[in-house]
């Protein structure tokens, strides 16, 4: 039979059965079914056992509570609340513009370009040691890096309180790829930066004047803290680096709000930047490219590699086309440039890298005797119509001091000395011979530093060679030996240990080209605010040199140098339309290698536009080699070129 309930009312009252198989109790109830208020429900009964386990279990979980909500606000609180701060403000570093570089004519050589760098924010990664190696891992597999290195990295930059520089040059798809992997993954982010874009590709010696730019090493970093950041980028060589501070700019800096995830929501605080400074140079691209394309001829027809062109205005020392070859791409350094690759440009034999224009030192041959005679009048040693007998040279005892002609050159004077370029002359004047009382050394090295050798030239470019004049003392000291006469000779025809570094060359020239002055040589023209050319700030021309010797030797000088163009060494140049003067020079430099060759002159002769220094290395005569790349380059310079050039008077 089935259990069941069944009610019987009796008198006001209910009573309840439940009727089972089993034998119950009649239970009787004493409620009111009138009185809805009084109403009553069945119900299950719960042991007092049951209650007393379930009682403790709320308290100890009430008291678990209670001990972990202290250890949280109180025990760990203030870290909690640093890691809070932390992740919530991330400071971002704005890069500045760098400023853009032109040529004269306002062709741009210099732009920046678009570059992903992969970066880690030390503070931000898991502080799990097992989230954190697996995210680390992640990265090395993916940017294709040893994991010891991105330690190193992250270290560096959680030390500098700096974010870490962990990949740079990520392509864009590799950007795209990086960013899928790495989503919400907080700490690790990719930056969009700026590289510099060289426009060499078709004249590769303007890197030379260029420069490039640069990752900034620890020790860069740490004698300028103040004013760059781990991993910026700083200027490495040429204008880039003589130029840093203008072309720069100011960085700024935002501070943003972000999740734990590393997105970004609100700016809290911006400093804006301010964009590096614009530069005009003084050289034009289309004269840099001719220089580079008569030096280049002149090398390859006597198969040379190695050699210098520089033009310049002798009016305001302005540098028109400044070449040395072999040259290199300077692009190469924004690029993922490897270790081997750069060791195989570093350790070049003809040396690429290596600006022979500005820090090469030479001995600069014939080209010297400019000077010489200009002293030797100056101080009057000779006069304009002094003569030498040329035999072919002088001898004092056993030591022989040739000319380079056969022969000799007959009775010559400081004119035809010049011209011709006869040694004994200048033998004679230098050093003395027989009865005929020379300048001597000491007067010969006063004269060399009036003219800048032995210093630098003060041009805007780094690293600038002072070249060598040596002396008495200097060789008593280094080498332990006196001073013979024969030095005295050797140093009058520019051989022996004097040496000078081609603009040196060129500098003195333009004293003689002037007719008695010369400029500070410079290659910016103009520095100005970025993208305008208002406000700009022109580099005034300045005077290096101005009447070192009197009017007469200086025109003296000059007809000597006009005289190599018209019958002598330079005679190449007399097919020129224009009249032009120059010297050419011939330089021993080491046994059994050829001489260097050297050309120095300018054009027009009475008013001069430019200046054109010549050196081939090791490329035996002037009057050969040197003379045709500057016959070349003249030829073009005044049949072809048309001179631009952004000053408002023109």
């Amino acid at each position: 039979m089935n259990p069941g309930f069944f009610f019987r009312q009796e008198k006001g009252a209910t009573e309840l059965f439940v009727h089972t198989d089993r034998p119950v109790e009649w239970v009787e109830s004493s409620v009111d079914v009138r009185d809805n208020s009084n109403r009553q429900y069945l119900g299950v009964t719960i042991s007092s056992k049951l209650r007393a386990v379930a009682f403790f279990i709320i308290i100890l979980t009430l008291v678990a509570f209670f001990i972990r909500s202290a250890q949280l606000q109180i025990i760990q609180g203030e870290g909690l609340f640093a890691i809070s701060q932390n992740n919530k403000i991330r400071e971002y570093i704005i890069q500045a513009h760098r400023g853009a570089i032109f040529d004269r004519t306002g062709r741009r050589l210099v732009s920046n370009a678009a570059n992903f760098t992969v970066y880690a924010y030390p503070k931000e990664l898991p502080s799990d040691p097992d989230i954190r190696s697996s995210i680390l891992q992640k990265l090395s597999k993916n940017l294709g890096m040893d994991r010891a290195t991105i330690d190193e990295k992250i270290s560096e930059g959680a030390a500098a309180g700096s974010m870490a520089l962990l990949k740079d040059h990520v392509s864009r798809t590799e950007t795209l790829v990086f960013t899928a992997e790495f989503a919400g993954i907080s700490g690790i982010e990719i930056i969009p930066e700026e590289i510099r874009n060289y426009e060499t590709e078709s004249a590769y010696s303007l890197s030379h004047v260029l420069g490039y730019t640069g990752r900034i090493t620890k020790e860069e970093f740490n004698k300028n803290r103040d004013e760059y950041y781990l991993n910026d980028t700083i200027g490495k060589d040429g204008i880039e680096l003589s130029y840093e501070s203008y072309l720069r700019g100011t960085y700024g800096k935002k501070q943003v709000e972000i999740d734990a995830l590393g997105n970004q929501h609100d700016t809290v605080a911006e400093l804006k930047a301010r964009d590096g400074s614009d530069l005009i140079l003084t050289i034009d691209f289309e004269m840099q490219k001719k220089a580079e394309e008569v030096l280049s001829a002149a090398l390859h027809s006597i198969k040379k590699k190695k050699g210098v062109l520089i033009a310049s205005d002798p009016r305001n020392g302005e540098i028109l086309a400044f070449v040395s070859l072999p040259a290199y791409d300077n692009n190469a350094f924004n690029k993922r440039m490897t270790r081997e690759e750069y060791q195989s440009l570093a350790n070049d034999l003809d040396q690429p890298l290596f600006p022979r224009g500005l820090r090469g030192d030479y001995p600069s041959g014939s080209t010297i005797k400019m000077i010489v005679a200009a002293a030797a009048l100056s101080e009057g040693v000779i006069t304009p119509t002094t003569s030498v007998l040329s035999r072919g040279g002088i001898r004092i005892g056993q030591w022989n001091f040739p000319d380079w002609k056969a022969g000799g050159h007959g009775h010559t004077n400081v004119i035809k000395a010049l011209a011709e370029s006869v040694n004994t002359f200048f033998y004679y004047i230098g050093g003395g011979f027989d009865q005929f009382q020379g300048l001597g050394i000491e007067k010969l090295i006063t004269y060399f530093h009036q003219f800048g050798l032995g210093s630098k030239t003060g041009i805007d470019l780094p690293n600038e060679a002072y070249g060598f004049v040596p002396s008495p003392t200097w060789k008593l000291q280094t080498k332990k030996e006196q001073w013979y006469i024969g030095d005295t000779y050797h140093i009058a025809i520019g051989q022996g240990d004097l040496l000078v570094s081609p603009l040196q060359v060129n500098l003195y020239t333009a004293y003689f080209a002037n007719g008695g002055m010369n400029f500070i040589p410079h290659v910016v023209k103009n520095i100005q605010q970025a993208g305008s050319m208002e406000h700009a700030v022109e580099i005034a021309p300045r005077m290096y040199k101005k009447d070192i010797l009197p009017d007469s030797a200086m025109q003296t000088v000059r007809e000597g140098l006009r005289q190599a163009v018209l019958s002598g060494s330079a005679r190449r140049l007399s097919l020129l339309r224009v009249p032009a003067a120059g010297k050419t020079g011939t330089a021993q430099w080491q046994t059994g290698k050829d001489p260097h060759a050297w050309f120095t002159g300018w054009a027009p002769f009475d008013d001069p536009d430019i200046v054109v220094t010549v050196l081939i290395e090791e490329g035996e005569e002037g009057s050969k080699s040197a003379i045709s790349a500057a016959h070349d380059f003249f030829t073009w310079y005044f049949d072809e070129h048309v001179p631009l050039t952004l000053d408002k008077d023109a």
